[in-house]
């Protein structure tokens, strides 16, 4: 297998899984961060590998590691604290990581959303209420604002079918809810915030714009090598995937 002289190797993190400084500089808690006696042994994301105070450093092993590029995920509470507030602070340190990737000669891709919703909003009702729509193009918009004149790659979206399934049907994620009405509400809330997303982005990047989702995939290996078996085998493990959830 080949890969073209532009293809992008690189490594991806999620705001609520290395950030850390959960309650600092005007970050407003998330579903993760109120998560209490739901995760096994009382573990919580409140430090966890502390990339807020030592983005630098990372981006430095990044360099050393010959990453070409770096996906990570903006967190909402610490751009949006209340709602239709935004906390300038949260949008300097994502400003300041670009720039440290840019002296690093990596490209930064920002996943607009990994799951990390902002108490308040779950408050609010969360996705399964219809105003989740609006209060995240809000949110969009501050950071493409603040960060589309120096970023070109956008997902709007961590593995939204995992989220979704995860959150608000199995309950093993926050906000821990096991409701299949609500599920589907969220589903459908999600899809809707995508593709309003991507039209917002179009239509006020000021570098042009890619922008997708960050799907999940899983392996599947078909039970015949020939060229039928393998177009039915990609059918179906696309269909399990992806297919039904966009039909809602």
């Amino acid at each position: 297998m080949s890969f073209s002289k532009d293809f992008l190797w690189g490594a991806a993190s999620a705001a609520a899984q290395v950030e850390g400084a959960w309650n600092e500089d005007g970050k407003c808690p998330s579903i993760w961060d109120a998560a209490g006696d739901h995760i096994q042994g009382g573990q919580d994301c409140h430090r966890a590998c502390d990339h807020y105070h030592r983005y630098k450093e990372d981006v430095a092993l990044m360099k050393e590691l010959g990453l070409k590029s770096y996906r990570f995920s903006v967190s909402w509470p610490r751009i949006m604290p209340e709602k239709g507030v935004v906390n300038q602070k949260g949008i300097e340190f994502y400003q300041n990581l670009i720039s440290e990737l840019e002296k690093a000669g990596i490209e930064p891709l920002v996943t607009l959303y990994h799951w990390d919703l902002p108490l308040w909003a779950h408050e609010e009702g969360g996705w399964p209420a219809p105003g989740i729509i609006g209060f995240y193009l809000d949110y969009v918009k501050v950071v493409v604002d603040a960060l589309s004149d120096r970023v070109q790659y956008w997902m709007t979206f961590n593995e939204p079918s995992v989220f979704i399934m995860l959150s608000y049907a199995l309950g093993s994620f926050a906000p821990f809810i096991s409701d299949p009405q609500a599920c589907m509400k969220a589903l459908r809330h999600m899809l809707l915030s995508h593709g309003k997303a991507v039209k917002l982005i179009r239509e006020t990047a000021k570098k042009t714009p890619k922008i997708g989702l960050a799907m999940a995939a899983t392996t599947y290996i078909p039970r015949s090598e020939d060229a039928a078996g393998l177009a039915d085998a990609a059918e179906k493990s696309f269909l399990s995937q992806v297919g039904d959830h966009w039909k809602i």
